[in-house]
């Protein structure tokens, strides 16, 4: 066996990488996981009654961040991670959640609780 890489800098099955991840995935689940990290380190700082252990907290935080900094770095320079289009992603999907929502809970003019919303008036059928 050679010391051939197995896997490739884009996103595309090649049988050389079946089974592996990319590099591109790979930095995007570290920093992925860096802000994780960073968000339960938040918490565990918070919630410490310990002057010790908020201030080693706040340690390991700020090596997330930093952590995280450097991979966010690396992966804009490549080309990997734009954080416009990250929020456009997102606010896409929290744009269709609502709206699915809206329709699973209001079909045909139908309120949340199964009432025809017109013959309904804000008021409790059971009162």
């Amino acid at each position: 066996m050679g010391t051939k890489r197995r896997y490739n800098n884009n996103n595309n099955y090649t049988p050389n990488n079946r089974g592996r991840l990319s590099d591109r995935d790979m930095m995007l689940d570290l920093l992925n996981m860096e802000k994780h990290l960073s968000h339960l380190y938040e918490h565990a700082i918070m919630e410490s009654s310990n002057i010790t252990v908020h201030n080693a907290m706040e340690e390991f935080q700020q090596d997330e961040h930093e952590n995280a900094y450097t991979l966010f770095s690396v992966m804009q320079e490549k080309g990997w991670y734009n954080p416009a289009e990250q929020e456009q992603r997102l606010q896409s999907k929290k744009n269709f959640h609502v709206k699915s929502k809206k329709r699973k809970y209001q079909d045909d003019n139908h309120n949340y609780y199964g009432y025809h919303s017109k013959s309904h008036n804000n008021e409790y059928p059971y009162a």
